[in-house]
């Protein structure tokens, strides 16, 4: 990967990484590793005012961008070089495609608080009020095939911009690389603390404002990495232990476990004779536990593992119908393992996620009754099909992002694509 520099008579400032790509996280990682070289107190305040010139003359309205990662690049240094935060806003996509169309980045204090959430129960602590409804804004859009454009840039905010000394604090300025997380790793491991680890890092950054990040963005790092499972050599070397003490007294008593390239216990999966033997005359409706497995993680090739192991497990008998969530890694290992199976999503785990997507429409009453109604209350495909056009259609979602990928599964989750499967009703992996 090469980066491109823009030259001023005073200094060298890194500019963009040169990126063809649309992976947007990519790009915003190597805009965080960009820094401003060290000047003096007036050649930095002659540069700082040329740089901010410079994005706003590239983000003026009918600038072309690369792609929409290039578009937040350049407003994220814009954003940095001025002194706010910037968040990824809405997006719209071209009708009846994920292709998208236009992309918003606003500034982090766009919008106002939502008083009618906290009406009823009184806050622990008083948090700052940092949304303001500032306007500030980019948008950038294209044609079908075209280039992208921007299409507008206000500039203007109703809020002061944050000190020159403290923009490092910004949320959108602060970014754990993989360098630093390796380096924090490395020394909380060789046993120092997190304080101490921290405090060596920025002597070597000289100073907190060039780090990238906080003493709390390293500790929160830190604790995440501390909650992963993870199954220790003497708690690994136990349960084997019972592995093989229970099969040894027990004959149908089936276990396997799957080890990871660094030797160490990933996965594991164990059922007695009698989960066997609900599996064999009840495995139809019946909520009957037919095993039981620890997972250190939720990739395709661990539920790959798990699935063909309890196949193996039940001599070979693959279920008729399989509920799940929408875990895409779940929903690939089910179908490649048990490719005769009736696969369906859990209409439950539906509702519960769907009220996030749908916005001002969960105070729609209409709305939500043909919601319901697509999902259990269609006694036919063409019954489906009628309903959700006359959903889509009625609200104007031929662009919701969501209720597409929602159609595409139809087949897994309307009851009305199941008719000719028996499942006495089962519409949930919840157990009741």
């Amino acid at each position: 990967m090469t980066e491109n520099y823009f030259t001023t008579p005073e200094a060298n400032v890194c500019d963009f990484p040169d990126l063809n790509g649309n992976d947007e996280d990519a790009e915003i990682e190597c805009a965080d590793q960009c820094t401003f070289g060290e000047l003096g107190r007036d050649e930095h305040i002659e540069v700082h005012s040329s740089i901010i010139e410079e994005f706003e003359s590239r983000l003026a309205d009918g600038q072309t961008v690369k792609s929409v990662g290039d578009a937040y690049l350049l407003y994220y240094k814009y954003a940095h070089a001025k002194g706010f935060s910037v968040k990824k806003g809405d997006q719209r996509c071209f009708p009846h495609t994920k292709e998208l169309q236009s992309k918003d980045f606003e500034c982090s204090c766009e919008g106002v608080k939502d008083e009618r959430r906290s009406i009823n129960r009184k806050p622990v602590y008083q948090k700052p009020i940092t949304r303001t409804g500032c306007k500030a804004r980019l948008k950038v859009g294209r044609e079908w095939g075209g280039e992208w454009k921007v299409t507008k840039f206000l500039m203007e905010h109703n809020h002061e911009m944050v000190a020159s000394d403290q923009i490092h604090l910004l949320r959108s300025s602060r970014n754990i690389s993989h360098a630093h997380k390796s380096s924090l790793e490395a020394m909380v491991n060789a046993g120092i603390s997190p304080t101490t680890a921290f405090s060596y890092m920025e002597s070597e950054a000289h100073g907190p404002q060039n780090l990238g990040f906080t003493r709390k963005d390293a500790f929160d790092y830190l604790d995440r990495l501390r909650r992963k499972t993870k199954i220790e050599d003497g708690d690994a070397s136990a349960l084997l232990q019972y592995f093989i003490k229970k099969s040894n007294k027990e004959t149908s008593f089936y276990w396997s476990v799957q080890m990871g390239d660094d030797n160490r216990m990933m996965n594991f999966f164990f059922r007695d004779y009698r989960c066997m033997i609900d599996y064999e005359y009840f495995g139809d409706v019946q909520n009957v536990m037919f095993g039981l497995a620890f997972m250190s993680d939720e990739t395709e090739s661990s539920f790959e593992w798990l699935v063909s192991t309890f196949l193996e497990s039940m001599n070979g008998k693959q279920p008729e119908t399989v509920f799940t969530d929408q875990c895409q890694a779940m929903m690939n290992a089910v179908g490649t393992i048990f490719p005769c199976a009736h696969h369906r999503l859990c209409q439950w785990h539906i509702n519960q996620n769907a009220p996030s997507h749908f916005g001002s429409l969960n105070g729609d009453s209409r709305f939500k009754e043909l919601w319901y109604e697509c999902m259990s209350r269609c006694d036919s495909e063409e019954e489906f099909e009628a309903k959700w056009r006359i959903m889509i259609d009625k609200y104007n979602l031929t662009s919701h992002k969501w209720l597409n990928g929602m159609y595409k599964l139809r087949r897994k989750w309307a009851t009305a694509f199941s008719n000719d499967k028996f499942s006495a009703g089962l519409l949930a992996t919840s157990r009741s």
